[in-house]
């Protein structure tokens, strides 16, 4: 088993109900103290292509159907690892049944999972009961019956403040040659809290004026912005800093071309905008599970200036592939 880590679902029905013949009708309540029953009231509708949690999607030519189940609330063990301190913690279950008749090997999934409306990384942890996801892709990985089920439950932590925030999972499943198979969304919100219904970003981006942006404005094509540039202390005399890389897709279906979220960043500082240094688990590329159709995606990104030097203000070049996109500016807050 390898250790559980993320690379990071209709409209409810009301018959009307008439008194029988001869009888008098009957009493209405007054429309001000009518209140829709739970089983009325209207789901948030998703992007045509998306799932909700709970829905069941048949993937890999047939092969495959997968299953996640919504998410719940669990209160986590001492044996819990991989748990930030103070995060609340869920579980769910992913049902993955083999429609074949032939013994299959155990698909793996390599999902990609992230909270909120600007698409922050989720956690993953395991604990008693919540094993996470085994290693598919080993000299002896699980295999499943013509027919069979296999059944993984795997646990999913945000930040205290995050309950009723929907949750969005990318799957793309992987093989010995990479990731090569079909890319599905799903949905659905933390449990804790009642599902927010202003979890949907929808950014105002920028004039187009040929300089670089300001923090926390967004560039119109590809959405994006650079926000939350700041200082997370010192290392060896060297002064750290961490930002924060959002990227929307605008697509309204999810359908090819998908929105990846393959950029890099490049850190520069001072008059000469000398380049500062990228740290390890930021700045390089960010993770690269595509993006929801009208969901964001944050990728928080690390640097360093060297020993002795200071800034105020840093500009980021956010780059694909090598190709320059964006380029924003600012100072870094306190």
């Amino acid at each position: 088993m390898r250790k559980a880590g993320w690379t990071v679902l209709g409209a409810a029905v009301a018959g009307l109900v008439t008194g029988c013949t001869g009888n008098p009708p009957a009493k209405q309540p007054p429309a001000s103290d009518s209140k829709p029953k739970a089983s009325q009231k209207v789901k948030r509708e998703l992007p045509e292509g998306m799932h909700r949690l709970g829905q069941g999607v048949t993937t890999e030519e047939g092969t495959w159907k997968l299953t996640p189940s919504a998410l719940t609330q669990v209160t986590p063990t001492s044996r819990a690892k991989g748990l930030p301190q103070g995060w609340r913690a869920a579980k769910m279950t992913w049902t993955l049944t083999n429609k074949t008749g032939e013994v299959q090997q155990l698909l793996d999934l390599a999902p990609t999972v992230r909270y909120g409306a600007l698409g922050k990384p989720a956690a993953a942890f395991t604990d008693t009961g919540i094993e996470g996801i085994p290693d598919a892709i080993s000299d002896d990985p699980p295999r499943v019956k013509p027919g069979g089920a296999y059944t993984l439950t795997v646990g999913v932590a945000v930040p205290a403040d995050a309950a009723g925030e929907p949750v969005t999972i990318t799957t793309r499943p992987s093989t010995l040659f990479g990731d090569t198979g079909d890319v599905a969304f799903f949905e659905g919100p933390f449990p804790g809290a009642a599902a927010r219904k202003d979890a949907v970003l929808h950014p105002r981006p920028a004039p187009d004026t040929g300089k670089a942006l300001a923090f926390g404005q967004w560039k119109a094509d590809p959405q994006m912005t650079v926000d939350h540039v700041r200082p997370e202390g010192t290392d060896g005399g060297r002064v750290m800093f961490s930002g924060e890389l959002t990227v929307r897709n605008t697509a309204a279906v999810a359908d090819l071309p998908y929105t990846p979220m393959k950029k890099s960043v490049r850190v520069s500082y001072g008059d000469e905008l000398k380049e500062a240094d990228l740290t390890p688990g930021g700045a390089g590329a960010a993770d690269t599970g595509f993006i929801a159709p009208q969901r964001a995606a944050t990728h928080t990104f690390h640097f360093a200036l060297p020993k002795g030097a200071k800034a105020e203000s840093v500009t980021v070049e956010v780059t694909d592939l090598g190709t320059a996109e964006a380029t924003f500016e600012g100072k870094i807050a306190d």
